[in-house]
Formats: structure tokens, C-alpha cells, sequence
């Protein structure tokens, strides 16, 4: 479910309708606040109350400022998907510069590191020949 939250919680079964609108409303905080227009905060009212809205907004306040800061100080997750405890440096190369997934991140950026170990290996390879 986090996966699907992160990227694909519109199309998700795993969400209900309230879920996937507060879900967009951090989204859209984040990336797209021009879209939280009078006709977006009625569609919310259908699902919460005036104070969960604020609620929700403080949370994902907070949470847009939290990581934005983090982001000043070049600081990456402490633990790989599988757990593990890293270094920043280790971090930063298995998550990369932009959130995604901590799934789809980690295992689209091992896919990309090994085409590009074969590219080099064939390449080296013709090389010698």
C-alpha cells in the first residue's frame, strides 16, 4: 500500500474514495497548490469536516516543510527497503535525488546500474578485440 500511495493511489483498489482525495490534497500541496480551488475543497467536505481539513493540512504542512528542510541538509534515509542500516553516501545512491517509491526507486535504479555494468563490460570487451 505504500508503493501505491506514493504513485498509483488513483487507480488503487487498496483506497477508498476519502482516502485517495486526501491523498491528492498532499500531493497537490506539494507539487500543484494552484489546484486546491473552491470546487477541491467542496469534493474534500464530502468525506471530512472542516476541522479534519485542517488537520490534514496541517499534517501535510508540516510534513512538505520537514522534508524540504531535510533536503537543505543533503539528508537521506538511514535504512535500504530490505532494512539494512547505511551510510548517507549508500543512501543517497539507492534512493537517488527524487522521492519515488522505496520500492520502485531502489529496483528501477538497479536495473539502470547493471545495463550500464554490461553496456561497459561489452563495450571493454570489444575493446580488447
Amino acid at each position: 500500500m505504500i508503493d501505491e500511495g506514493f504513485d498509483r493511489y488513483e487507480d488503487s483498489a487498496h483506497f477508498s474514495d476519502a482516502e485517495k482525495i486526501a491523498l491528492r490534497y498532499s500531493e497537490w500541496m506539494h507539487l500543484a497548490p494552484e489546484k486546491l480551488d473552491e470546487a477541491f475543497y467542496d469534493e474534500l467536505k464530502k468525506h471530512y469536516t472542516t476541522e479534519e481539513i485542517v488537520e490534514l493540512a496541517a499534517f501535510n504542512a508540516f510534513n512538505i516543510g520537514y522534508h524540504t528542510f531535510f533536503g537543505t541538509l543533503d539528508f537521506y534515509p538511514m535504512f535500504t527497503p530490505d532494512g539494512r542500516l547505511v551510510s548517507q553516501e549508500e543512501s543517497r545512491r539507492i534512493y537517488g535525488d527524487t522521492p519515488v517509491s522505496h520500492l520502485d526507486g531502489p529496483m528501477q535504479r538497479a536495473a539502470e546500474e547493471a545495463a550500464k555494468a554490461a553496456t561497459k563490460v561489452s563495450s571493454e570487451g570489444e575493446a580488447a578485440e
